[in-house]
């Protein structure tokens, strides 16, 4: 008797039951999705002019490419609205910056560059404003209620050849911007920072195979 040798493309596999079929990594799969929440939203927020700020979300997820093909990388950076209060005259501003870094095979971990945002970002939301002073420059009392919705940014990375791993570092900060009143609102000043979480998705996109298997 005879058995005879099948070859396979890499995003090919045959089964238990000898069937071809596609292997689980030949589509695109969600391979990272966290929620990384603020441990720093306030309803006190005080003044906060050095950069970077207050660090509100701080968080790093990792992959290792556990297919025989290469694969790109879309990491997907949902935050969730943000809330915030200025009094007047001061400012508020939330920035957000995320690193990566891929580690070949068989050395040591590479870790993603620390995201400060003092420099670099990808995002920032914010606003200020001024509604002047009294007759003694003193701030008229006023107060400021802003929200910005729901976004996601994305960024292709890789490729992450098989056994590599990819690892991203996300950070989330806010402050006041310079100069601060700290007579703001006719000597009441008051100030809110609400991030609440972000979500961190990667997505891996298969390459198409350079070599059949069998």
């Amino acid at each position: 008797m005879t058995s005879p040798s099948v070859c396979v493309a890499e995003n090919l596999e045959v089964g238990s039951d000898g069937k071809l079929r596609l292997a689980p990594w030949s589509v695109p799969r969600n391979v990272v999705d966290v929620v990384a929440r603020s441990s720093a939203d306030t309803t006190k927020l005080t003044e906060t002019i050095t950069l970077p700020g207050i660090l509100l979300i701080d968080r790093q997820v990792k992959w290792t490419n556990d297919s025989p093909v290469d694969h790109m990388i879309r990491a997907e950076i949902t935050r969730r609205w943000r809330r915030w209060v200025t009094s007047n005259p001061n400012a508020v501003q939330f920035r957000d910056r995320w690193s990566s870094a891929i580690t070949p095979v068989d050395t040591d971990p590479v870790e993603a560059a620390e995201p400060i945002t003092s420099g670099i970002l990808n995002g920032q939301t914010g606003s200020a404003g001024d509604i002047g002073t009294n007759s003694v420059a003193e701030p008229e009392p006023g107060k400021f209620w802003h929200w910005w919705g729901t976004n996601t940014t994305e960024e292709w990375l890789g490729p992450v050849a098989p056994g590599e791993t990819i690892r991203l570092w996300y950070r989330q900060y806010v402050w006041t911007p310079p100069p601060f009143s700290d007579n703001a609102n006719k000597n009441a000043p008051a100030h809110e920072a609400e991030a609440g979480y972000a979500r961190i998705a990667l997505w891996a996109f298969p390459a198409q195979g350079k070599l059949v298997t069998g």
